[in-house]
């Protein structure tokens, strides 16, 4: 082999070895971010919130959660996670959030906080007086377990006022399909829902309203139950005095 082939031979090994070693001298002078802190991830997530960037506040609070599972930042941004669906009115995926808190922290100070936070999700979703009153039940039910649970929980008052707006929203459902019921001189079914509502919501402003129309409708009801026609008008004859 002559010294021109050897020096060939050379160069190609050296180039070999350059380009199986180029992805770790690559690596020696790239620059990897480190993993911020919890706490600096925490803080960016809140401030994302306060700007009602709430896509870029789930992200940065699920990366905290995720990445930190066992720091106090974790517990404070699951929280936050769903605040930031509730805010955003994904109300089904907030009301999913602060039940998982519940269930993982059952024992946090933080779970009269989901509890009302529950209830407003159902609350905000109810349907007009003339629909289906399911959200608007829910978010009673919600409030009251916040009610019987925590009885001495500052959220209680809140809670009082989103109560009495529910029943409110109950009690005129109730007197909507009495009404309706009148209308349509279904006189029974009318005076069935009259009576409901009288005794369910005795603080109903419309009650007296209720009761005036149930005297109607028994008006109505008793004159159905007279005698018509030929038959009434032959007793009529029977009964004269000659």
């Amino acid at each position: 082999m002559t010294p021109k082939t050897i020096i060939k031979c050379l160069l190609m090994l050296v180039m070999v070895a350059f380009i199986s070693n180029c992805g770790t001298v690559k690596g020696w002078f790239s620059k990897t971010k480190p993993d911020k802190p919890p706490e600096v991830l925490a803080e960016e997530g809140i401030k994302n919130l306060k700007k009602r960037k709430y896509d870029d506040a789930i992200e940065t609070f699920e990366k905290v959660r995720d990445r930190y599972p066992y720091s106090e930042q974790a517990t404070l941004a699951q929280i936050k996670v769903a605040d930031a669906y509730f805010f955003k009115k994904k109300y089904d995926e907030a009301m999913q959030a602060y039940k998982e808190f519940e269930k993982l922290h059952p024992t946090s100070k933080a779970v009269p906080y989901c509890i009302y936070r529950e209830g407003q999700c159902c609350y905000r979703q109810r349907s007009t007086i003339d629909r289906d009153q399911t959200y608007t039940q829910r978010a009673i039910d919600e409030f009251k377990r916040l009610k019987q649970k925590f009885p001495d929980s500052e959220y209680i008052p809140k809670a009082d006022a989103y109560l009495a707006k529910c029943r409110q929203d109950l009690a005129e459902h109730e007197f909507y399909v009495a009404e309706y019921y009148y209308r349509t001189k279904r006189y029974q079914a009318a005076i069935d829902r009259y009576q409901a509502l009288m005794q369910d919501y005795p603080e109903f402003p419309k009650n007296a309203q209720a009761q005036q129309r149930i005297e109607v409708c028994k008006t109505y009801l008793a004159e159905q139950d007279k005698p018509k026609g030929f038959l009434s008008k032959v007793t009529s004859i029977f009964d004269a005095k000659w």
